[in-house]
């Protein structure tokens, strides 16, 4: 019984530990491209652990960004300090995996010619291109930002060259986007999921399959 809830208790630690576990660097193939996972607004990377661990299982080193904290920062900045990681690490054909804010965040990299260079492949998850409605609801700048009347979302709007490097996942039914066209990206490879839930795609087994299978194929 004592080794049972010790081991209970190590895997709860593991899982809300600041730090990413040693395998997301440490268990690399030689020859799998580097992943970026960048969590929405309000969470902080572990919110992406799922994904994390079964990418970085798969031979992929993972990076995160600690400095984005629980991703309230405006997406421009939250662009550089993603940045400083690319440039620390000398990142290149990099995959970036966002849910809803990251998937922008990763988008607004691509308007830099040194990141959109460095960049492969943006898989964007339940991501509001066009805003969320019920975003415009909530007294915070950083909510203000993703409102479909937000003036980067129109610059992002406008820059549809840069699609063609975004796959879009989004569910049948988001209730805070509200409308599934918000996540649809013309120009870019549009996979809609038979799910519901703005979070709970993240958490969804099928969902994160789906992104393994976009990884390892592009």
């Amino acid at each position: 019984m004592q080794n049972k809830w010790h081991h209970i208790k190590n895997k709860l630690v593991n899982y809300w530990q600041h730090e990413p576990p040693d395998h997301y660097l440490g268990y690399v193939v030689e020859g799998k491209p580097p992943v970026i996972i960048l969590a929405g607004i309000t969470h902080t990377w572990r919110m992406l652990r799922k994904f994390g661990d079964l990418i970085s299982l798969k031979g992929y080193p993972v990076y995160i960004v600690p400095s984005l904290g629980h991703n309230f920062t405006d997406i421009a900045k939250s662009a550089r300090l993603v940045g400083e990681v690319i440039d620390k690490n000398n990142l290149t054909n990099i995959i970036i995996v966002g849910h809803s804010k990251g998937g922008l965040i990763g988008k607004y990299l691509l308007l830099d010619e040194k990141y959109d260079n460095a960049i492969k492949v943006i898989i964007a998850i339940a991501t509001p291109f066009a805003g969320g409605k019920l975003a415009k609801l909530v007294p915070h700048k950083s909510y203000r930002e993703l409102s479909p009347n937000s003036k980067l979302l129109k610059k992002l709007q406008e820059n549809n060259s840069a699609n063609s490097k975004i796959v879009s996942i989004f569910p049948q039914f988001d209730p805070l986007i509200w409308s599934k066209e918000s996540s649809y990206l013309e120009g870019a490879k549009n996979i809609e999921l038979d799910k519901k839930g703005h979070d709970a795609i993240i958490t969804d087994l099928d969902a994160i399959q789906e992104v393994i299978k976009q990884i390892e194929s592009s």
